[in-house]
């Protein structure tokens, strides 16, 4: 059965209060004792962060964000420099973690373990068992659920080591084996297919696939054997028309499901991998649910193809880049194949010095067998060595290839990986064929579709994302004006009572650029998305000097609906502090709440700014009447007790980013100062604190065209934090400065509809911009930035 994307409009699980992980949103700083803000004078620090071990070597770091009830997840770097896949488990209880390692447990991090009553004289023994997609045993992770009350238990199951067969009541245990009493259940597992070449770098990271399988409603009435068969589940399939696309590596972001009991307790489970090598989620089919509700989710990311190669007589190739967390820290580091070019091949069997000898490989493809005693980096780049400018590792076994064979060696060109049978197929090419190669680095477009099934699932995971049916976003993401830009990115599906929700961060290739998003409209489902610049780096074997990035993030949620089109920038200039739009200032009865976000657009994505190794400074200082009541040089969020009754406060923010992948706000300096009381019954109240909106026509290098005068105009408006009543505002006034702020010459300002329009005096280059503004409430901003954007002729 094929079905309309439309056709997923579904009504969640039943309401209950759902945590899941969210990885980076808000732009917390990350997890550091130096980073903790630290409490001088007064100001007292927003909630430290804390680590917590899931076992195996695995740990997480937990970073509150202010009062908000959101809490930040992300997993630690393991030994290897790379982060490992993610089970997140919730009930009415709390909220439990642990990473794809077998190795690990399940880790309370939210609320408190269920008690369960294990006294029951007539409980029955369910034995397990789980096979993989290709026949083999296979790793899983099971949740048996009591459909009646809502107990659940979980049972790991490992291929290495092998779980006991030993019969517990316990919750968890690495068994084949649970006792629980007579009744309805429902018995699920994620079925984990290792690589067909069990990989010796960890299992817990690289899979084949996943699956979903079991029976989401089952009578257990005594003794019983459950097999968990991936064989038996569908591959979810999604397709474009329309559109040419492939799930790129890591774009099989999710697969979960909900379960309801008939008392309206639940479950909730998502598993997050780290890396599949054929980057497809399996489904079982299931019959309807009586009891209850229940819903099974994934979340695919969908792009143009990456790779492609056609060749004469040979059949459908499916080439996949090798995995670059192994030989590269960031996009850049790691070669691809841009256009369309046509290339002979050159079998140099394993590419060894023997293999190569006297081989000229000048315009030709490498085609070279796998091999357990090279690396793979060693295989590429011998035959790099002899002029090939794009190499093929064939595998010399069954399935894909799932061991590098070693990391931290750059690769010189292009490295794709294929199986055996198609990698014998280019072996056995006709005389002199050639092969086409198709590189797409940069995909004009994604699919961003997060899928439901409720109640069931079908006996066709098939899905059709038409155009018509989707919401469309059109993504303007901005650098710098001279410097090269690279970013990383991350979208984030909030469900109805998520506190958390977990995520994958992808490098934005391409740089500075405008990009088509598509998602399936659900009022159920609010996203948020952030832009991390430059690029975050998914490895750490080479070191570079620390950077402290710009996180900027949307603020709030947004469900999207049919036909939606929306315009979504993120970076456009001038970029200044603001306080965080989730915590702005509120005064609860003498306690002032204060949180600036040093990194804020000119469209309201907003960031942390903080003092950082890179060399990054950044101060926070608090005022009443003059007198000094709290400042940091740390992390710019906390609380400090005013004095009593009516006081004059001052907010002042000031940031110095001097590192070298920006050239603009390298220096801001904001002021907010406004009349504040003592809260009636100490009810909290937001402060009235002006703020200014710049809309500036840059374009997406942060640039302006000035006209045939030199000169360079644009709209100013100001505004109270939202539900905060405006009061008229006087007419501010602008300075500019195209030295850096040596010297200065006044812009002329002009009433407009809704605001001030701003004519800069003649210049060019990265002007410099200081603004004095106040409104008749008593409200008063002084803000300065030093390069705000680039002027050019």
């Amino acid at each position: 059965m094929t079905m309309p994307v439309s056709a997923l409009h579904k009504t969640s699980a039943a309401a209950v209060t759902s945590l899941a992980v969210v990885v980076g949103l808000f732009t917390a700083a990350p997890w550091s004792a130096a980073n903790a803000a630290t409490a001088t004078d007064g100001l007292a620090p927003a909630p430290a962060a804390r680590v917590v071990s899931l076992g195996g070597g695995a740990e997480v770091a937990l970073t509150p964000l202010g009062d908000t009830g959101a809490t930040s997840l992300a997993p630690l770097p393991g030994a290897d420099g790379t982060t490992p896949g993610l089970v997140v488990a919730t009930s009415n209880t709390g909220t439990t973690v642990q990473t794809t390692d077998a190795a690990s447990t399940p880790t309370m991090i939210d609320g408190h373990a269920a008690l369960l009553d294990t006294s029951a004289a007539d409980a029955v023994p369910l034995h397990f068992s789980a096979v993989g997609r290709d026949g083999r045993p296979a790793q899983a992770y099971i949740t048996v659920f009591d459909l009646e009350h809502g107990a659940a238990w979980t049972r790991q199951m490992a291929t290495d080591p092998a779980p006991g067969n030993e019969c517990s009541e316990a919750t968890f245990a690495r068994t084949t084996c649970v006792l629980i009493p007579p009744g309805e259940y429902s018995v699920m597992a994620f079925v984990t297919t290792l690589p067909a070449q069990k990989p010796t770098i960890g299992a817990s990271r690289t899979f084949q696939n996943i699956s979903l399988v079991g029976e989401p409603e089952t009578t257990v009435g005594g003794e019983r054997t459950f097999a968990f068969d991936a064989r038996d589940a569908r591959q979810l399939t999604i397709t474009t028309p329309g559109r040419s696309t492939k799930v790129p590596p890591q774009g099989a972001m999710l697969i979960g499901y909900d379960r309801a009991a008939a008392d309206g307790s639940a479950i909730h489970l998502d598993m997050r991998p780290a890396y599949l090598l054929d980057q497809h989620f399996y489904l079982q089919p299931t019959p309807q649910v009586s009891i209850g509700t229940f819903q099974a989710r994934t979340r695919a990311r969908l792009e143009a193809p990456d790779i492609a190669l056609t060749a004469p007589t040979a059949p459908t190739l499916h080439p996949e880049y090798v995995d670059p967390t192994w030989f590269s820290d960031v996009s850049s580091d790691f070669p691809v194949v841009n256009g369309r070019s046509r290339l002979p091949v050159v079998d140099v069997g394993r590419a060894t010095a023997a293999d190569l000898a006297g081989q000229q490989l000048h315009g030709a493809l490498a085609l070279v067998t796998h091999s357990a005693d090279m690396s793979i980096a060693e295989q590429s780049n011998n035959a790099a060595a002899h002029g090939a400018g794009l190499v093929v590792i064939r595998n010399d076994g069954p399935g894909d290839i799932s061991d590098p064979g070693g990391t931290g060696v750059k690769l010189q060109v292009p490295t794709i990986r294929l199986n055996r049978a198609e990698g014998l197929a280019l072996a056995h090419l006709p005389e002199a064929a050639m092969v086409t190669v198709e590189g797409e680095p940069v995909s004009p477009y994604v699919y961003d579709l997060y899928l439901k099934e409720k109640d069931r699932i079908p006996e066709d995971p098939t899905y059709v994302a038409l155009l018509g049916q989707l919401a469309t976003q059109e993504r303007q993401v901005y650098g710098q004006p001279t410097l090269p830009s690279t970013f990383s990115e991350s979208a984030y599906p909030w469900q109805p009572g998520n506190s958390f929700v977990v995520s994958t961060l992808f490098p934005f290739k391409g740089g500075p650029r405008t990009r088509t998003e598509y998602r399936i409209p659900d009022p159920d489902t609010a996203w948020n998305y952030a832009v991390f610049a430059p690029e975050s780096p998914y490895n750490a074997m080479f070191p570079k000097t620390p950077v402290l990035p710009m996180n900027l993030a949307m603020p709030g949620r947004h469900a999207y609906s049919v036909r939606e089109q929306d315009q979504l920038p993120f970076g456009r200039a001038p970029i200044m502090a603001a306080p965080n739009p989730a915590r702005p200032v509120q005064r609860t009865g003498d306690q002032l709440r204060v949180a600036v976000d040093g990194f804020t657009d000119a469209d309201g994505n907003h960031g942390t700014e903080y003092t950082h190794p890179s060399g990054v400074h950044t101060h926070l200082e608090i005022r009443a009447d003059g007198a000094l009541i709290g400042e940091t040089d740390n992390l710019p969020s906390g609380t400090v007790r005013l004095p009593g009754g009516e006081s004059r406060v001052s907010i002042s923010f000031t940031a110095d980013n001097p590192q070298a992948w920006t050239e603009l706000s390298t220096h801001t300096d904001t002021a907010w100062t406004f009349p504040s009381t003592t809260t009636a019954g100490g009810a909290p109240e937001i402060q009235p604190l002006l703020l200014p909106d710049y809309d500036v026509g840059v374009d997406l290098h942060n640039r302006v065209q000035a006209d045939l005068q030199g000169r360079v105009a644009f709209d100013l408006r100001l505004r109270r934090a939202d539900g905060i009543p405006s009061t008229p505002a006087g007419e501010p006034t602008i300075d500019a400065s195209y030295d850096d702020g040596a010297t200065w010459r006044p812009a002329d300002v002009i009433r407009s509809t809704d605001g001030w329009r701003v004519e800069l005096p003649a210049g060019s280059g990265l002007v410099s911009l200081r603004l004095h503004a106040e409104d008749t409430g008593g409200s008063v901003v002084d803000q300065t930035v030093v390069r705000a954007f680039d002027v050019v002729h």
